[in-house]
């Protein structure tokens, strides 16, 4: 999936999830959620709490998306509602104290559900970085999140001011919240990366992929970060190749000892190679690109220098010359004298042989071309 379709799945699933959520809540509890009682707004908190951790679901397994897995769908689907339930818990807790604080102070009271809105997308967006084990998606994420939240909750007031109806105004403001915070997430995590993956060509081109784990595998087993099978298998090993990151920043491209090998911008790597932006990475028949915003230089990893022998120094015949490193002197050395060519042996000579006279036809014996009839005196 590449990375402008990941903010609209974020904000899509974000949305559709808090409205689903809000849709069963509502069914369950709207013959007393709107009575002013303490019983409404014990409701008013579960409800909300369960649109947290739809939302927290939701968004969590949109950014899974880019390379679907189903164990690890799975544990980010759970991740991301337990940073739903503990965020819509404590914001809506903190929420109702806010409330109680401001709720007589002139028109304060919608604070509470802007404080409260503003902690719910922190929590969500925190449970992405939390999965990765990546201290940038953990800040990005809390970036989008707070932002998203926070614009929901402003809104939330004209919304119900305009749509009137109570029912009706959760409904659309709770979708609003899930939009916003998996609009706003996904859109950080895009424009805040700081290194990212693209698939040229191969099995299903146009995939992108935000580069955060210290370790990236590619290849055709399932536990591979970015996988390749179907077509794009040919020539590529389980775990093909692996990309890590280094402490400074750099990321650094190795072949895990593969029988096809892994080819650099065409040329095949025989250890671990330090990745520039915009340098083209093929396994099989699969290329990917990579893509870096941060500037670590253009020196690779330092190449073999091969030293060739200094020319021999031949001074001229009968003159000594010094070579640079040494003071003795040499005398060029004479060329070996040409052996003589060998006498060849003389020709031997002809042998008489028997012939007719072209003439009179009588038998001649003598060499041919020399030969002289005695008949008729031919010479032939």
């Amino acid at each position: 999936m590449s990375l402008m379709r990941l903010i609209i799945w974020s904000s899509l699933i974000g949305g559709w999830s808090a409205f689903v959520s809000w849709f069963l809540a509502e069914v369950l509890f709207h013959y007393w959620i709107d009575e002013d009682s303490k019983v409404a707004i014990t409701l008013s908190i579960v409800m909300a709490t369960i649109v947290a951790i739809a939302i927290g679901g939701g968004v969590s397994l949109a950014s899974g998306l880019t390379n679907p897995k189903m164990p690890n769908l799975v544990k980010r689907l759970l991740i991301g509602f337990g940073g739903g339930l503990i965020g819509g818990i404590f914001a809506s807790l903190l929420g109702a104290c806010v409330f109680a604080l401001f709720e007589k102070v002139m028109f304060l009271g919608f604070l509470s559900r802007v404080f409260g809105w503003t902690l719910t997308g922190l929590a969500v967006g925190v449970t992405e970085g939390l999965f990765d084990r990546d201290i940038n998606k953990i800040r990005n994420g809390l970036i989008g999140g707070g932002l998203g939240g926070l614009l929901a909750g402003l809104l939330f007031e004209p919304v119900r001011f305009v749509i009137g109806s109570p029912m009706s105004s959760r409904a659309f403001a709770f979708v609003l919240l899930g939009l916003f915070i998996g609009f706003f997430i996904g859109l950080a995590q895009v424009v805040l990366k700081e290194a990212w993956l693209t698939v040229e060509a191969g099995f299903r081109p146009g995939r992108q992929m935000i580069l955060g784990n210290d370790l990236i595998t590619m290849g055709t087993s399932e536990k591979a970060s970015l996988i390749f099978i179907a077509y794009g298998a040919k020539g590529v090993e389980p775990v093909h190749l692996k990309i890590t990151k280094q402490p400074d920043g750099r990321f650094v491209l190795e072949d895990n000892q593969s029988r096809g090998g892994t080819l650099l911008n065409g040329q095949p790597i025989s250890g671990p190679t330090v990745l520039l932006n915009g340098d083209a990475i093929q396994l099989g028949v699969n290329v990917v690109k990579f893509n870096e915003r941060a500037k670590h230089g253009d020196a690779k990893l330092p190449a073999p220098v091969i030293q060739q022998a200094p020319a021999p120094v031949i001074p001229l015949e009968g003159i000594t010359a010094k070579t640079p490193s040494s003071s003795a002197v040499q005398a060029a050395p004479k060329p070996a004298p040409k052996p003589a060519p060998a006498p060849q042996a003389p020709a031997a000579p002809a042998k008489a042989e028997e012939g007719r006279c072209p003439i009179c036809d009588k038998k001649v014996v003598g060499i041919p071309g020399q030969r002289r009839c005695g008949k008729c005196f031919t010479s032939f």
